[in-house]
C-alpha cells in the first residue's frame, strides 16, 4: 500500500475540531463497562445455578460440560471487551480525571484480567509510534513480525484455517498467551531497574533493601499469590479465626515488605498519574480481598467457588481472551502499511464480531491511530467527518464490509470489499 501521500495532515480536519472530539465524557465508559460486567456476572450466576440445580430439574451431570463452556466463551469475550476499555485508559480516555483514569483502570481493566496498566501503555504509545514496523513496533517483537505478519497477503483459505480452525488446536493459542503475558501481565517486571531510576535518597536510605532490587516486586507479587491461595486452602473447615487470621497475618507480613523495599524495585515504564509504589500497594490489596472473597464464599455457603473461579475465570483468560487480542491486531494491521492512513483500516462487521473482537471503537481503529486522544465513542463520528471534508482520506481509507463475505453498503454506491479479501490483496 502507499505511503506516498499519507502524511499531508493538512487535508484532514482542522485542530478546533480535533479539540472538540477528544472531550471525554465522565461516565460514558464507565456505564459500558457496568454493561460487560454485568453480562458477566449473569453468564457466570447462570452457570453456577445451573450446577447446583440441575439434578433437580431431571438433567444428567453431563449437561454441566455445554453449560459451563458456554458461560466461559462469553467470559472471554467480557475479558477481551474489559482489555479493549484498558486501552482506552491508557490513552487517559475512561475519565478525565488522570488520576482517577489510572486507579480506575488498574481496579476495572487490568487487575481483573492479572494485568497491569503501566506495562501496557509502556509498549502500546511505542506501537503508536511506530505501527506495522517489524524492528520498532513493539506489537510485533517476540518473532511475531516473521511468525505471524511476514505470512501476509495470505489467502482467504488459508487464513481461515491458521485463524480459525487453528483456536482447537491448544499449542497455538498457549503460543499468544506468552505473547499476551508479555503486553500486560510482565512486561519488564523481572528486570532490574535501571540505577538511574533510583534517586540518590532512595539509594542512601535503602541499605540492605538495595540488594534486594534484584529480586523484583514481580517475583514478590507471585510468591505472596501462591502464599494466599495455599493458605486459604488449608484454613478451610477451620473456622472464621483461621480464615481471618490466616489473610491478616499474610496481608501484615507483605505490607511490611512492601515498606521495607525501596520504589526501585518495583516494575517502571510509562507514567502512572499515581505513585508506582501505590499501584503495587493497590494491586496487593485487590488481590488479597479476591481470593479472600473466594474463600469467605466458600467458609459461608460449603461450595467450592474456586473450582467456578478456574473453570469461567481463568481458563477463558488463558484460552480465550489472548486468542481474540492475536485476531483483533491481525485484523486491524495485518496486511497494512505503515503511513498515516494505510496502518489500519475501518472494518464494518457482524454484529458478534463487533461486540466480541472490534468493541469500543476497534472498528474504526484507523482513526484511533491518527487521532488517538479521541474516545471510542466519537471514532465513527470522526471518520463520518472526514469522509465528507478530507479528500485525501477519501480517496486512500481501506473501508472494508464483512468478514468472511462482503457484504453491501447500505446506499448500495460502494464496491463492497471483505475483510478476508484485503487481507489477500498484494500490496
Amino acid at each position: 500500500m502507499s505511503e506516498s501521500s499519507n502524511q499531508a495532515e493538512g487535508s484532514l480536519l482542522d485542530a478546533a475540531t480535533v479539540r472538540e472530539a477528544t472531550r471525554v465524557r465522565p461516565f460514558a465508559n464507565l456505564g459500558a463497562l457496568a454493561i460487560d460486567y454485568l453480562v458477566a456476572i449473569v453468564a457466570t450466576g447462570g452457570a453456577v445455578f445451573f450446577q447446583i440445580h440441575h439434578r433437580d430439574w431431571g438433567l444428567h451431570p453431563a449437561w454441566i460440560v455445554p453449560v459451563w463452556i458456554a458461560a466461559a466463551v462469553v467470559n472471554g469475550c467480557v475479558q477481551h471487551r474489559i482489555g479493549l476499555m484498558g486501552h482506552e485508559a491508557s490513552h487517559h480516555l475512561l475519565v478525565p480525571n488522570r488520576r482517577w483514569n489510572d486507579i480506575l483502570a488498574e481496579l476495572l481493566c487490568f487487575y481483573p484480567v492479572f494485568g497491569g496498566l503501566m506495562q501496557y501503555r509502556k509498549k502500546h504509545l511505542d506501537h503508536h509510534l511506530y505501527p506495522n514496523d517489524p524492528d520498532r513496533d513493539p506489537n510485533l517483537g517476540n518473532g511475531k513480525a516473521q511468525r505471524l505478519y511476514a505470512k501476509f497477503p495470505m489467502p482467504k483459505r488459508s487464513f481461515i484455517y491458521q485463524y480459525y480452525v487453528k483456536f482447537f488446536w491448544p499449542p497455538f493459542v498457549l503460543a499468544n498467551l506468552l505473547d499476551l503475558l508479555d503486553v500486560i501481565t510482565i512486561g519488564s517486571g523481572f528486570s532490574p531497574a535501571p540505577v538511574r531510576d533510583a534517586t540518590p535518597e532512595e539509594r542512601e536510605k535503602s541499605g540492605f533493601a538495595s540488594k534486594l532490587v534484584r529480586v523484583r516486586g514481580t517475583w514478590l507479587g507471585i510468591l505472596y499469590l501462591v502464599a494466599i491461595v495455599a493458605a486459604l486452602r488449608l484454613g478451610y473447615g477451620h473456622g472464621w479465626f483461621w480464615h481471618i487470621g490466616g489473610v491478616g497475618v499474610l496481608y501484615v507480613v507483605a505490607l511490611a515488605v512492601w515498606a521495607f523495599l525501596p520504589e526501585s524495585a518495583f516494575f517502571r515504564g510509562a507514567r502512572l498519574s499515581i505513585p508506582v509504589k501505590t499501584a503495587a500497594l493497590l494491586r496487593l490489596t485487590y488481590y488479597t480481598l479476591l481470593f479472600a472473597g473466594l474463600g469467605a464464599i466458600r467458609q459461608v455457603t460449603g461450595y467450592d467457588s474456586s473450582v467456578a473461579f478456574i473453570a469461567l475465570w481463568i481458563f477463558p483468560l488463558i484460552y480465550m481472551f489472548p486468542y481474540l487480542m492475536l485476531l483483533r491486531e491481525v485484523y486491524q494491521h495485518a496486511n497494512a502499511g505503515r503511513g498515516q492512513i494505510d496502518n489500519s483500516r475501518i472494518i464494518l462487521a457482524d454484529p458478534f464480531t463487533h461486540w466480541a473482537v472490534l468493541g469500543y471503537g476497534n472498528d474504526f481503529h484507523l482513526i484511533h491511530h491518527i487521532y488517538p486522544n479521541v474516545p471510542q465513542y466519537r471514532l465513527r463520528e470522526v471518520h463520518e467527518r472526514l469522509v465528507d471534508e478530507s479528500e485525501t482520506y477519501r480517496d486512500e481509507v481501506e473501508v472494508t464490509r464483512g468478514i468472511v463475505k462482503p457484504r453491501p453498503s447500505p446506499a448500495g454506491d460502494e464496491p463492497a470489499v471483505a475483510l478476508l479479501d484485503s487481507l489477500a490483496a498484494k500490496p
